[in-house]
């Protein structure tokens, strides 16, 4: 009883109250070291609830194609700042709390929180991954095998900012821009034959704890409802 009744106060005090609308639009995907990636329909949706004037929360869903990330988690002679994995598709669930300032027909958000994503369809970029195990070694040709173990779910951070301009009575347009800080596990292990001076080799190699770099910049364009 008395948790309901602080509870009360606190809503009243902040002025708090739940307003639900709705966020459709199209986001266009920039990875760290990747190759551009677009949306696929449905293209994006986001379910704004606003709490007063000043502060939302903002769950989200998006499909999105990726042309081509980076991995981290080599050994350091191996240079992977470069795309090896993609292109794949991605399913994303995110969570945005925003702060938000609000003019008659203008308003800003700030917004921090986290993301979830699954990746499917998943496949090694081997002319990119050939090069890169062939100059760790200084092998004047490679050609690789390569199996991977992955998890299911990828995790991370989202921090950007929106700026919407109203459209109609209740109809709102937005630009914004988010920049994602994620990873998903993705061990690779498998086997090569190289080149080298004329002479033929074969090799086995695991790399156990690579991950995709899951980091890049987003540009959204829609309207909320």
């Amino acid at each position: 009883m008395k948790k309901t009744i602080v509870a009360t106060i606190l809503f009243t005090i902040l002025g708090i109250n739940y307003m639900f609308s709705q966020s459709v639009g199209f986001s266009y995907f920039f990875p760290k070291n990747g190759y551009f990636s677009n949306p696929i329909a449905p293209i994006n949706i986001s379910l704004p609830i606003k709490f007063g004037d000043y502060l939302q929360i903002s769950p989200g869903l998006g499909l999105s194609n990726i042309g081509g990330m980076s991995m981290v988690g080599f050994p350091t002679q191996y240079k992977s700042n470069i795309p090896l994995v993609g292109s794949f598709q991605s399913l994303e669930i995110n969570l945005l709390p925003a702060l938000i300032l609000p003019f008659k027909n203008i308003k800003f958000e700030i917004a921090g929180g986290g993301f979830a994503f699954t990746s499917f369809n998943t496949k090694i970029i081997y002319g990119n991954f050939n090069n890169m195990i062939a100059q760790a070694n200084n092998y004047d040709f490679v050609n690789t095998n390569v199996s991977i173990d992955k998890d299911f779910f990828g995790y991370g951070l989202i921090f950007g900012s929106k700026i919407s301009i109203r459209v109609r009575k209740s109809i709102w347009g937005y630009i914004g821009a988010n920049y994602y800080m994620g990873s998903q596990k993705m061990a690779l292990k498998g086997d090569y034959t190289a080149v080298k001076n004329n002479l033929i080799t074969s090799h086995d190699f695991s790399f156990s704890d690579t991950e995709i770099l899951y980091h890049g910049l987003q540009i959204s364009v829609g309207a909320v409802f």
